[in-house]
């Protein structure tokens, strides 16, 4: 599978690369999503995002509703409220070489979606 081509964000005044891919699919059919955030500033550390999932179209077929409701939509909101959340649980690129980690699930992702201020 051919790596996806991360994309520049400027996220509160500071670049950043994004990438996101799709990983293995699991017993229950879900897709995991592989979320990472370069920092292009200080350090120049990453931000690996774990936990996320999502669904293919043709495996749910036709239970299209299901589908839907168990899928996340990463949209460039989504996005930079993710990046935000995790300098708030301890991100720090400008002063730190080490990658981070953070754990993320879809539940959290739709409270970004229904919050007022993504």
């Amino acid at each position: 599978m051919a790596r996806p081509k991360p994309r520049l964000y400027t996220i509160d005044g500071k670049p950043y690369t994004i990438s996101i891919s799709q990983g293995e699919i699991d017993r229950e059919q879900n897709v995991h999503l592989h979320v990472t955030f370069r920092a292009i500033f200080g350090e120049r550390s990453f931000c690996l995002i774990r936990g996320l999932t999502n669904r293919l179209f043709w495996l749910d077929y036709p239970d299209i509703a299901q589908m839907r409701a168990k899928s996340v939509s990463l949209t460039p909101g989504i996005v930079c409220a993710l990046v935000r959340l995790a300098h708030r649980t301890g991100w720090n690129p400008e002063d730190c070489k080490s990658n981070f980690e953070m754990y993320a699930t879809n539940d959290d992702i739709r409270a970004f979606g229904a919050a007022s201020d993504v």
